[in-house]
Parts: structure tokens; C-alpha cells; sequence
């Protein structure tokens, strides 16, 4: 059928037809006909019919009869023959009907193969067969809250496209308001790429242009054939730190809170992780490069690695009671800091609090511990998790271990009635004032603690008229999810310091108000559970 469909093709096709026309013309010319009947027996009759002289079924000339009784029968009743101009005239109409056919033919070729690529729901098929096969199957393409994704029919082949921005505006207000600038700013912009390949084998890569700078934050691949074996190897979170491990786009303030500064960012390395009792247990045990507390690297200082662990317990899950919201357990990791750039402690604010002294380096070892739990229930939800790192300090001659602590306790509740969970709530009723939806208002307040050992000063590390040994937070916030994806937040939190100063009055540094409003928009949700999750 598709040869009718190129031009060339039917313009070879029209040509044949005519030459075999013509022959039909030239054998009826009285010159070459022979002068008796019985001539007829050794010479075939071209009928002027075009029935008979060409079928218009297959396009082709009929072929003279064979039968000898035909032929001569045809010879005593035959009629004069008809000149040359009459035949070649009697040609063009059975041209114009074979063109009329194959246009005819070519409209319902066309009609079935769209017929036949018709698509199926909201699908988008493969152009053609060869690529579908290739593919298994036709290929999907959807745009739902985990973002654009392009999917092959069978599952093997799957690539998402997301997004995560975040803009913020600071307003700082108080006594410790003097040099902080109220800014606003792009907090984050994370495009994302995930998906999969071949069914097992999952990637995700999401790099950062906010505030200025281009940072790769995640780029991994996972293999998952088994759910109590995962494989993961490249740039991502270690599994220390409850809240560190929750999404930039799901904690329930716009900053995580102050034991987060005593865990790494991302780190690049390889972990396997897994879930046993029907998820009730997981686990994670990583080897990565090392970074300083609360940061991220792309390359590795030294020879030395990082080895982490977590154990996270759900044990009434997934039953649906009182206790099933219940989670605990802990993170750890240890290793060597020797030519890692020293940490950088901040407040709620984002401005550094406890700044060290000139001359001083990471030397030695360094050990982390993070438990923490979470309880949910219907729109209640609480967490609370403790963090403490000891790490080696060299200034000089002088070398000692250094320990850091951080706690915190917040608690949220959903005004509306939707549930709360480790996730963000999903509004029940979608921002429509029209419709009479609104969306989801949480209501959250944290307090919390961080306290560095005296050795801090007494080492020379740090001094009391710079660096405060303690600081203390409060922050209260309200949230709106105006859907699944778009939330607005605003928060307020007040720092207060002990134990050191950057003015001589009073020996302690003044305190810090902070006023933060966020516009945000999540467009790379994930039905993973958190202790998988990639943000």
C-alpha cells in the first residue's frame, strides 16, 4: 500500500500505463494489420474498451486471450479498426480514472495508518512501530504534582522534569538588627531531572543557581531491584540528621533548626539502604569523601573517608492506630577532618554566630551522633532530635577535641484538618475562592539549643569577644499551602546568645529578630517514603 504514497512512484506508475496504451494503439494501425481473417489466429485483438483493455483494479493492461476459438471468433466479428487518433483519444479518459483511483486509494491508506496512531487516554504514542518496539511500548507523557514525565509503556524507561524554587524576603529588626542588611533574595532554584532506566536503576540530578552561585547539589544513581538492598552511588544526603533528611520544601519553617548545623549537607559517596518488616525497619551504610559540618564538596582533601550508618524504626506501621505516626532512631558517622575547611555555624537569620579563631584548623578525628523521633496524628505532628560532633582542632602546637551540641523540639498542627505527616500536608481543598477552596493553614513553634564545650576557649580556638558559647532560638510560623505544590510561609524567630560578645557591654552578643517571608513552589514531588527520598 505505501507505494501509492511517493510521488515518483505514481508518476512511474502513470507512465507504464501509457506505454502500454500506446502499444495497444500501435497494433491496431490497418498498416501492420494483416489482410485476412485468418490473420487474426496469429496476431491479438486490442480491444477499445477500457473495461477490457486495462483492469482498473490492479491499474495494469489485460492480456491478450489465448483461447483459439476467442481469437477467431473475434476475428470474423471484429470491427473495422479505428484510426490512430481515435485510439490515442480513447487512452486519456482510462489515465484520468487510474489517477482518480489512486488517489482514492491513497486517502484511505492515510485515513488508517491516523486511525491506527490514534492515541489512548491522555498517552502520547510512538511515531512509529519501529520506535515503539524499541521502547516497550508506546510512550506516555503525563504532567501531574511529581512534574513532566515521559514513560515507556512497560515502565523501563522513565524521565521526569521538576522544578524548586524558593524566593525569600529578610527583615531583621532589635538591638542586633546594627550591620544586618534586609535583603530578598532567590533562596533556591533547583531544576530537577530524575527517572529511571531499564525498571531497576533510578537517577536523579538537581543542581542550584540561587543566591548567586551554581552549586550540584544531588546527582546520583540508584539501583533498586531489591527493596532490602538499594544501591546508591554519587553526590547526596547521608543518613544523619532526621530533619537534615526531610525536604528543603517540607520542614515546617523556612530554616531548619539549629541541631542540622552539626550534620552534613551532601556528601560524594556510596550507600546501601533498605527496609525489612514490611518498612517498619530501615537501614542506610555509606562510605563518603567527608565535607565540614552543615556543608557540601565535589571533590575529596585527603585519603581519608567518611563512614556512616542510620536505623530508623516505625514499629506500628503500617497499621492505622494511635502509634502508627510513631518513628525513631538515630545516625551516626565518623572520620577524618584533616584539611577540611572549618564549619560555619548560623542562626535562623543565616548570619554566622561563632566564628573561630585565626590560625586555627580541622585536625584529627571527627565522630557524629543524631537521634531523633516524629509523632503524627490526624493534623498533630512533633519532632525532636539531638545532635552532637566532637571533631579534632589544631592551633600551633596545640591539638584537642572539641565537642558540639545542638537540640530542638517543634510542633505543628493544621488548622483546616488535613493530615499532617514527615511530608507536607495535601489541602483538602485546592485555592479557588470562587469554589469555595482556600487551601491548608498550618500553625507551627520551635524552641531550641546550641552549646559549644569550654575547651572551645580555653584552646584558643575561638574568643569570648567574638564568639558566644551559647545561643538560644524561638520561632513561631504559619503556612498556607494554597495546593500540593505552591505554599507562602512566614515565620519569626529570635536568637539570644550566653557566653560571649562582639561589643564589651554586657559580654554577650545582642539578639538577633528575624522576620522571614517565603514564596515557594515544589514541582518534583515523590511518592518515595523519607528515608529514600532524594531532597
Amino acid at each position: 500500500m505505501n507505494i501509492l504514497r511517493s510521488p515518483i512512484q505514481r508518476l512511474f506508475l502513470v507512465l507504464l500505463v501509457t506505454a502500454c496504451a500506446g502499444l495497444a494503439v500501435a497494433s491496431t494501425d490497418p498498416a501492420q494489420a494483416p489482410a485476412s481473417a485468418n490473420g487474426a489466429s496469429q496476431t491479438a485483438v486490442a480491444s477499445t474498451d477500457p473495461a477490457v483493455a486495462v483492469a482498473t483494479t490492479g491499474g495494469a493492461a489485460a492480456a491478450p486471450s489465448t483461447n483459439p476459438a476467442q481469437i477467431e471468433s473475434a476475428g470474423r466479428t471484429a470491427a473495422p479498426a479505428a484510426s490512430p487518433a481515435a485510439n490515442a483519444a480513447s487512452t486519456e479518459p482510462t489515465i484520468q480514472q487510474l489517477e482518480q483511483k489512486i488517489d482514492e486509494l491513497d486517502q484511505r491508506l492515510r485515513a488508517a495508518e491516523s486511525k491506527e496512531a490514534a492515541p489512548a487516554g491522555n498517552a502520547t504514542p510512538a511515531s512509529s512501530p519501529g520506535v515503539a518496539e524499541a521502547v516497550g511500548g508506546p510512550v506516555g507523557v503525563t504532567a501531574n504534582v511529581t512534574g513532566f514525565t515521559i514513560a515507556s509503556g512497560d515502565g523501563n524507561f522513565v524521565i521526569k522534569f521538576g522544578a524548586d524554587l524558593q524566593l525569600d524576603s529578610r527583615i531583621f529588626r532589635g538591638t542586633g538588627a546594627t550591620g544586618l542588611v534586609d535583603n530578598t533574595l532567590l533562596r533556591r532554584a533547583r531544576p530537577v531531572i530524575s527517572g529511571t532506566v531499564f525498571k531497576y536503576v533510578d537517577y536523579f540530578f538537581r543542581p542550584d543557581f540561587g543566591q548567586g552561585t551554581t552549586v550540584i547539589y544531588d546527582a546520583y544513581v540508584e539501583m533498586k531491584y531489591f527493596s532490602h538492598f538499594k544501591v546508591r552511588v554519587g553526590k547526596f544526603k547521608p543518613g544523619v540528621g532526621l530533619e537534615r533528611l526531610q525536604s528543603d520544601d517540607d520542614t515546617n519553617f523556612v530554616e531548619r533548626g539549629l541541631p542540622t548545623l552539626l550534620v552534613p549537607s551532601r556528601d560524594i559517596g556510596f550507600q546501601i539502604a533498605g527496609d525489612f518488616l514490611n518498612r517498619r525497619l530501615t537501614y542506610a551504610v555509606g562510605v563518603f569523601n567527608g565535607v565540614p559540618d552543615n556543608s557540601l564538596s565535589d571533590a575529596a582533601v585527603s585519603d581519608h573517608r567518611d563512614y556512616s550508618a542510620r536505623l530508623f524504626l516505625s514499629p506500628f506501621q503500617p497499621d492505622h492506630n494511635a502509634l502508627s505516626g510513631l518513628g525513631f532512631g538515630m545516625g551516626s558517622s565518623f572520620g577524618n577532618v584533616d584539611g577540611e575547611a572549618l564549619p560555619a555555624y548560623k542562626t535562623f537569620g543565616q548570619n554566622s554566630f561563632l566564628p573561630f579563631a585565626s590560625g586555627v584548623t580541622e585536625a584529627g578525628h571527627r565522630t557524629r551522633l543524631a537521634p531523633g523521633m516524629y509523632y503524627y496524628i490526624g493534623s498533630f505532628g512533633l519532632l525532636a532530635e539531638d545532635g552532637l560532633t566532637e571533631e579534632g582542632l589544631q592551633k600551633g602546637t596545640v591539638r584537642r577535641d572539641v565537642a558540639f551540641r545542638a537540640w530542638q523540639v517543634q510542633a505543628s498542627y493544621v488548622l483546616t484538618g488535613e493530615k499532617k505527616g514527615f511530608g507536607s500536608p495535601a489541602p483538602k481543598r485546592n485555592f479557588d475562592p470562587a469554589n469555595h477552596g482556600w487551601g491548608a493553614v498550618e500553625l507551627a513553634a520551635r524552641v531550641g539549643e546550641f552549646r559549644a564545650e569550654q575547651g572551645l576557649y580555653n584552646y584558643g580556638f575561638a574568643s569570648y569577644t567574638t564568639a558566644p558559647r551559647l545561643a538560644h532560638e524561638v520561632v513561631g510560623g504559619i503556612n498556607w499551602y494554597l495546593n500540593q505544590l505552591f505554599r507562602i510561609s512566614m515565620d519569626y524567630g529570635r536568637t539570644t546568645f550566653e557566653d560571649g560578645a562582639t561589643v564589651a557591654a554586657g559580654l554577650n552578643r545582642p539578639v538577633e529578630d528575624a522576620l522571614i517571608f517565603r514564596f515557594q513552589i515544589d514541582f518534583v514531588r515523590t511518592s518515595q517514603s523519607w528515608a529514600y527520598r532524594p531532597e
